[in-house]
C-alpha cells in the first residue's frame, strides 16, 4: 500500500473504536466546527449523530472514487440507521479493503471537490478522520487523545513541512500552538495543526 493508504487504514481503526464508545444521549452532543473549508459540511456546528452521518456519506463513496468513478454524488437523508456503529464498522471495512488495492498515488481521483491524485485524497481523509477522532473523544469526557503514537508522528511529519498549505485548505487553524519541549508525537502533530491537544469542555454542548 502506499503510505497514505496504510495511515488511512490505522485512522479508520482509530475512529471506528472513538465511535464505538458513543451511547444514548451522546449522539446529542454539539462539537464545534472542525474544519474551514469552504462548503465542508465539518465547517458546522454539528451534533454527534449528524457528525458521524457526514462521516459515513463519505465513506460510502471512496471505494467507487478510488475505482475511478465520476459524477459521484453523496447520498442524502438518514445513512446511520438504527445501529450506526454497526454502519459505521461495515463501511470501514469497505474503503479499507478498496485502500489496501492502491499501488498508484498518482492516479486521478474524482472527488466531489475536484479532482486531485490518489494521495492527496486519501492524506485528507486521514487528517478528517484524525480530527473527528480527536474531537467526539473530547466531547465524551476522553482526557487522552486517541491518537496511536505512530499514526501521529506518521501524520506530523507528512504535514508540518507543508503546514501553510494544510492552514489555507483550512484543515489547520489558522496558527500553531506553542510546542513545549519534550510534547509526545500526538501534542505535536496536534499543536502543529493550531488544534489544543487537551481543551477545556464544559458541559459536553448538550
Amino acid at each position: 500500500m502506499i503510505p497514505a493508504a496504510e495511515l488511512f487504514v490505522k485512522a479508520e481503526d482509530m475512529l471506528v473504536e472513538v465511535l464505538g464508545r458513543v451511547r444514548g444521549d451522546d449522539w446529542r452532543i454539539m462539537l464545534p466546527p472542525m474544519v474551514t473549508v469552504a462548503g465542508h459540511p465539518a465547517a458546522r456546528r454539528r451534533t454527534v449523530r449528524q457528525a458521524v452521518g457526514d462521516h459515513v456519506r463519505e465513506q460510502m463513496v471512496v471505494p467507487d472514487l478510488l475505482a475511478g468513478a465520476t459524477a459521484v454524488e453523496l447520498p442524502v437523508g438518514d445513512v446511520l440507521g438504527s445501529d450506526p456503529q454497526e454502519t459505521v464498522a461495515r463501511l470501514s471495512a469497505g474503503a479499507c479493503a478498496a485502500v489496501a488495492k492502491l499501488v498508484d498515488g498518482t492516479a486521478v481521483v474524482h472527488a466531489p471537490g475536484g479532482d486531485r491524485t490518489t494521495e492527496d485524497y486519501l492524506w485528507q481523509l486521514d487528517v478528517g478522520r484524525c480530527w473527528m477522532a480527536h474531537d467526539v473523544a473530547m466531547y465524551l469526557g476522553s482526557r487522552a487523545c486517541p491518537f496511536p503514537e505512530d499514526l501521529a508522528r506518521a501524520m506530523w511529519e507528512h504535514t508540518a513541512p507543508d503546514a501553510d498549505r494544510w492552514r489555507a485548505d483550512g484543515w489547520f487553524a489558522p496558527e500553531p500552538l506553542p510546542m513545549p519541549p519534550d510534547v509526545s508525537w500526538r501534542d505535536r502533530f496536534l499543536r502543529t495543526a493550531g488544534r489544543d491537544p487537551h481543551p477545556a469542555i464544559h458541559g459536553h454542548g448538550h
